[in-house]
Formats: structure tokens, C-alpha cells, sequence
């Protein structure tokens, strides 16, 4: 009999763990990134925006947290549309980031980090990030 509950309650305590946001599950994060080229059109001499999918290649990080200061724990390339998918994730809070790449005044290029913090509810899901729009204007 001691060996019964003592048992039941070693199956009980480990069945009530909540487990952290990771790597184990079976939900995902899937997104894409796009790019925007803003220019003036010499023949209307009006601003113009383009919309247009990014070249493979672009990094995505996942952060298993919600702390954008923290190690980012795994990445993903995109690819030839710009998509992205992290798999087999658990319920938790997660930050998803890419660099944005810009050009200023002074034709100085530089890159900025992009943040978006994801909460994920329910296992077997599916989770959709609005997507990254990276802006670069030359």
C-alpha cells in the first residue's frame, strides 16, 4: 500500500510540471518578410511605395521568453518567398526578430532589429505572425 500512493503521488507531481515555452510541442510560428522601396516618381513627382517579397536568405530569431534581452535560441533562413516556420514549440511566450537593413540621408547603411512578442494558447496550433517589413531606400 506505501508503495501505491507513494507511486500515485511521484506520477501526480510529475504530471502537474508546467512546462516552459521551447522546444517539444507540437504548435509553430510561420510568418514572412517582406521589403518596401519607397522612391519619387519623376513623372508625377509623387511618392511611391513598393511592396515586394524578400530574397532568400533572410535571418529570423526566436527568443523562448519574453525578453528581448535574452539569447536569441534558434534561427531560421527564409526562404524564396521570404517565409519562415519555427516547429514543435510549446505553450509560452516567445519574441520572434530579423534586422531590417536602411540607408539614412548620408547614404550610411545600417541595421535595426524588428521585435514581435507572440503568446502561444493552445497546443496543435498554428500561429501566424503579421509580417516583418523591412524597409530599404536607396
Amino acid at each position: 500500500m506505501k508503495k501505491l500512493v507513494l507511486f500515485l503521488s511521484l506520477l501526480i507531481s510529475f504530471s502537474s510540471c508546467e512546462k516552459e515555452a521551447g522546444e517539444g510541442g507540437t504548435s509553430v510560428i510561420q510568418g514572412q518578410v517582406y521589403k518596401i522601396h519607397t522612391f519619387q516618381n519623376f513623372t508625377t513627382g509623387e511618392w511611391d511605395t513598393l511592396y515586394y517579397q524578400l530574397d532568400s536568405g533572410k535571418d529570423v530569431y526566436i527568443i523562448y521568453s519574453d525578453d528581448i534581452n535574452a539569447v536569441y535560441d534558434d534561427k531560421f533562413e527564409t526562404d524564396y518567398n521570404g517565409v519562415y516556420r519555427f516547429d514543435y514549440l510549446r505553450k509560452g511566450d516567445y519574441i520572434i526578430y530579423t534586422y531590417a537593413d536602411s540607408i539614412d540621408m548620408n547614404n550610411v547603411s545600417y541595421d535595426f532589429p524588428l521585435f514581435t512578442h507572440i503568446t502561444i494558447s493552445n497546443n496543435n496550433s498554428v500561429n501566424t505572425v503579421d509580417d516583418f517589413v523591412i524597409e530599404k531606400n536607396q
